[in-house]
């Protein structure tokens, strides 16, 4: 199965200035990253793997590079079909961005996984593509309220390809 995991804002912002738009003020957000991704085979762009800082213990890094050839600890690719074809035997694919691999990637996954926050961050600048209800179906949605840990309201959801 090949999955997106994806955190996006009311309008489908995903980030600006190579960052989250909500930083660090939704640790529930990463924890179910974490915990979604543990023993898979992430696929990112550079730019993510660049925001990331280092590769994830506990999970096959995947980067897809038109630029870079290596990078210690990750598999570097050109395409989102090399990096499909790279992902180890047992693991499951999950494409973690930026919007550029999103976009090429949402045509060929079975299931999103979205944490959707509710708020607006106008400084955004890199967009998840809207989801299409014509081609996905909702299975799950956990709602969560913002707390003295997560700044905002958010909801964990999960999409399956119809």
């Amino acid at each position: 199965m090949k999955t997106i995991v994806v955190a996006y804002d009311k309008k489908y912002g995903i980030g600006a200035k190579n960052d989250l738009l909500w930083l660090r003020e939704l640790p529930a957000d990463l924890k179910h990253f974490r915990d979604s991704t543990m023993g898979g085979a992430i696929i990112m762009g550079r730019k993510t793997f660049d925001s990331i800082g280092r590769v994830l213990p506990g999970r096959q890094s995947i980067v897809v590079s038109r630029d870079i050839e290596t990078i210690e600890g990750a598999d570097v690719v050109h395409s989102i079909d090399e990096a499909y074809n790279k992902v180890e035997p047992g693991r499951e694919a999950y494409v973690i961005g930026g919007g550029q691999i999103y976009a090429l990637s949402l045509p060929t996954v079975d299931r999103i996984l979205a944490t959707e926050v509710d708020a607006e961050f106008p400084q955004a600048t890199v967009f998840f593509p809207a989801i299409d209800k014509a081609v996905w179906r909702e299975t799950d949605r956990q709602h969560f309220e913002a707390d003295d840990q997560n700044r905002y309201a958010f909801d964990f959801v999960t999409y399956i390809r119809i």
